[in-house]
């Protein structure tokens, strides 16, 4: 956030948002500026009672300045608030309110007898009060206004009505000393208000990124739900169309064996121990094997080895719970070597209560499960692509945030050191506007790919956000981080750039650089990296910038 110290406006990068928060800035208070003119009148007015009291010879040009001057005013400008025109014109009416109050207290105290008129400056005392902290004037215009209503006492007190100069010399101390502090009062205002719009404009930018990353998430998993939806009901229609197949064979053994020769899926049998005691013609020409080779042979022979203990506690289970079907998938071994998954439909074979064997439908689902494997695949490179920039091929802020609380636990579990480098281009704009985006991603895809030669393999960088990186140093002291800084600086010095024929140019940056303090809060600590930043930037340029 960038801010003039004089003026408050807002400067350099952050100047397009000054017209955004004086509108903000008047749309917000405009209820609190009525209140307070409401207030504002009604006590004015109160106090004409103390007019009666102290100056009753006085009291009626008292009570003009008060009802017909003061008052009125104060009452116009709370009608004025409702009108369009009121925030092209607030600063300089509220300013004129202050003024118009202050000067009617001075003018009360030039027309008050001796010594009534001493203490009627505490009058001004409450204007100051309600102008600087009430009524939501922005600091220069407030203390315009203060500052006038002091040179009007200073008018009054001095060369119209001369008062002593012991009386002088305390009210210009309660004075001033009020104005002054008033001052700072309306400055941490007005400063704090605009850092708070800052930041909401930065945290609704920020929100706009997450939504737009959540909705391609959403839409990504949306698409790969109806993949899977299209695989499940494929294999549940399998699933139903086995099952019926299966009930068919049951009410005659030779139709069965005649649909299972001519089934392009493997049917077999077993024993209750698990050894081959029949298989189809499928079975033979999917595995490679001939009807000898397999029958009396256990089935594990089949089996992927690592799959062993797999597949024996599936069956024993089966047999222990006498689940009529189950289903399993496998990878299996055919004769030459050659891996295939198959998709298994296993169902007991009873006589009187007690299990005699397994017979099972299998279908080679090895295209299916390569599917999905490549969607999983095409899930995992989507997640690694919401984390990486484009450009660059560094990871990106969203990245960088993640990374760094994880280092700072590390850091503050293990009592080690870590380091923070933020990198930054030195005059990009005025090299992308010289020679085209075109070129200054170049530049950035460039960079990135330097930064990346400079680091240690347990070192993270990053693209923080248009030509600003990070660079994580984790076990590493600041010393030892300037080293790399300075590495890194020289090498993206030395490299050079052609974006247009015959030109030749050389780019810089400027780093800042701190060590990690234990405890400290994540956004203190990039804060402080930045500033460090800014300070090599403010420095000359082209230079890194440390707390040693």
């Amino acid at each position: 956030m960038n801010l003039n110290l004089l003026t408050l406006k807002f400067s350099g990068d952050s100047s397009t948002l000054e017209e955004p928060f004086l509108s903000d800035y008047c749309r917000g208070s405009l209820w609190h500026i009525r209140i307070s003119m409401v207030l504002g009148a009604l006590l004015y007015a109160a106090f004409g009672s103390l007019d009666a009291v102290l100056m009753p010879e006085q009291k009626s040009t008292a009570w003009l300045i008060r009802f017909v001057i003061v008052c009125p005013a104060l009452l116009g400008t709370l009608l004025t608030s409702f009108t369009k025109s009121f925030e092209r014109y607030m600063q300089p009416l509220l300013a004129g309110n202050l003024i118009l109050a202050g000067g009617g207290i001075v003018c009360m105290i030039v027309i008050a007898p001796t010594p009534v008129n001493y203490s009627y400056y505490a009058g001004l005392m409450l204007v100051f009060m309600w102008g600087y902290t009430f009524i939501r004037v922005r600091f220069l215009w407030a203390s315009l206004a203060g500052w006038v209503q002091v040179v009007l006492y200073e008018i009054a007190a001095i060369w119209i009505i001369p008062m002593p100069s012991s009386v002088l010399l305390s009210n210009n101390f309660f004075f001033i000393s009020a104005n002054v502090i008033g001052m700072l009062a309306c400055y941490s205002i007005e400063f704090y208000a605009r850092r708070d719009f800052f930041l909401r404009q930065q945290l609704e930018m920020e929100q706009e990124k997450i939504n737009r990353v959540n909705q391609e998430l959403e839409e990504n998993v949306e698409k790969r739900t109806a993949d899977y939806r299209i695989v499940n009901r494929a294999l549940e229609q399998e699933i139903i169309e086995r099952k019926r197949a299966e009930e068919v064979l049951r009410e005659s053994k030779e139709r069965y064996r005649a649909l299972v020769e001519n089934a392009s899926d493997i049917v077999f049998r077993t024993d209750e121990n698990g050894y081959f005691t029949f298989v189809n013609p499928a079975a033979l020409s999917i595995t490679g094997y001939e009807d000898g080779e397999i029958i009396g042979k256990h089935y594990k022979m089949f089996i992927r080895p690592d799959m062993f203990k797999e597949a024996i506690t599936s069956f024993a289970d089966q047999l222990i719970k006498k689940s009529q079907n189950t289903y399993s998938e496998y990878p299996v071994l055919t004769k030459d070597g050659h891996e295939i998954w198959l998709g298994q439909n296993t169902q007991l074979i009873m006589e009187e209560d007690h299990v005699t064997g397994f017979q099972a439908v299998a279908r080679d689902i090895t295209d299916r499960k390569r599917i999905e494997e490549a969607l999983l695949e095409s899930e995992k490179r989507y997640r690694e692509l919401s984390i990486v920039d484009d450009l660059t091929q560094l990871y990106n802020s969203r990245r960088f945030y993640f990374q760094l609380k994880i280092e700072l636990d590390r850091s503050n579990r293990y009592e080690q050191p870590l380091t923070l480098l933020l990198l930054d281009l030195d005059d990009f704009k005025r090299f992308n506007d010289a020679y085209g985006h075109v070129e200054g991603d170049q530049v950035l895809f460039r960079l990135g790919q330097m930064v990346k030669r400079c680091l240690r393999e347990t070192d993270f960088a990053y693209r923080y956000g248009g030509e600003e990186f990070t660079i994580i140093l984790p076990m590493t002291t600041s010393a030892d981080g300037t080293v790399t800084a300075e590495r890194i600086r020289t090498e993206i010095k030395k490299e050079l750039f052609s974006p247009a024929p015959g030109q030749d140019v050389h780019v810089t940056v400027s780093i800042g650089l701190a060590q990690y303090r234990p405890q400290e809060d994540m956004k203190a600590f990039v804060n402080r990296v930045d500033q460090l930043m800014y300070q090599g930037k403010k420095n000359g340029k082209d230079r890194v910038c440390s707390e040693l």
